[in-house]
C-alpha cells in the first residue's frame, strides 16, 4: 500500500466570523468564501499554494462537530473497507463532491473523525528535468 498523507482539513465553527479572526492573527491563514448550495463553507488557505495544506472552515450542524483531516487514496471503496475492517465506523458514507471527487467521513477506534478523499483526477506529477544537452 502506497503511503497516504492528510491533502485537506476541515474545522467546524460556531461563530466562522469569530473564530476565523483567530486563525488570521495567529497563523496568518486567508479565508475565502467557497459556493456550495445548502453548506456556508470558506476555504482556508495556510500558506503558499503548492506549499501547504488547504483547509476549510463551515457552521457547526451538530454541536457535537469536531475538526477532521482528510486522508488521500487512490480507490475510495477499498479504502472504506479496508477503514472499516480495521475497526473503524461511518459517520458520513461515500459522498460525491461534484467534480472534486468522493469523500467518506469515519472514527478511528477512539472516536477521532478522519476522513477519506479520492480525487477525480490524480495531481499533476512534477515534470523530470533532462540531464542530457538538447540536440537541437
Amino acid at each position: 500500500m502506497a503511503i497516504q498523507t492528510i491533502v485537506h482539513f476541515e474545522i467546524p465553527a460556531s461563530d466562522v466570523e469569530k473564530l476565523s479572526e483567530f486563525y488570521r492573527r495567529v497563523f496568518g491563514w486567508k479565508f475565502e468564501k467557497a459556493e456550495m448550495p445548502g453548506l456556508e463553507y470558506w476555504l482556508i488557505s495556510t500558506g503558499p499554494q503548492g506549499k501547504s495544506v488547504g483547509g476549510g472552515m463551515y457552521r457547526k450542524m451538530d454541536p457535537e462537530e469536531r475538526p477532521r483531516n482528510f486522508v488521500a487514496v487512490e480507490k475510495i471503496d477499498p479504502a472504506i473497507e479496508a477503514f472499516k475492517a480495521a475497526g473503524g465506523s461511518e459517520i458520513v458514507g461515500k459522498m460525491e463532491v461534484p467534480g472534486m471527487g468522493w469523500s467518506f467521513i469515519g472514527a478511528d477506534p477512539e472516536g477521532n473523525p478522519i476522513a477519506l478523499w479520492e480525487p477525480s483526477m490524480p495531481a499533476p506529477r512534477p515534470r523530470r528535468s533532462s540531464s542530457r544537452p538538447s540536440t537541437h
